[in-house]
């Protein structure tokens, strides 16, 4: 599940609109997400520490002007 930092929407990450392909920032997959609710923009991180804990957490995007 997927919680918007935004509205507070919470879906499954496929509810979500994918902006862009997913890249790899160490050991985390980033994938930027349009929230259908609000439309505003943020990232997902998800992935497994090398010492095997699984971390996953939301970043809020500045708009571009």
């Amino acid at each position: 599940m997927v919680k918007c930092p935004y509205c507070g929407y919470e879906a499954d990450v496929l509810a979500f609109k994918l902006l862009r392909d997913p890249w790899r920032f160490r050991f985390y997959t980033v994938m930027r997400l349009e929230c259908p609710r609000c439309h505003k923009v943020f990232n997902y991180y998800s992935g497994v520490s090398p010492k095997g804990k699984k971390s996953e957490f939301v970043v809020r995007v500045k708009p571009r002007k």
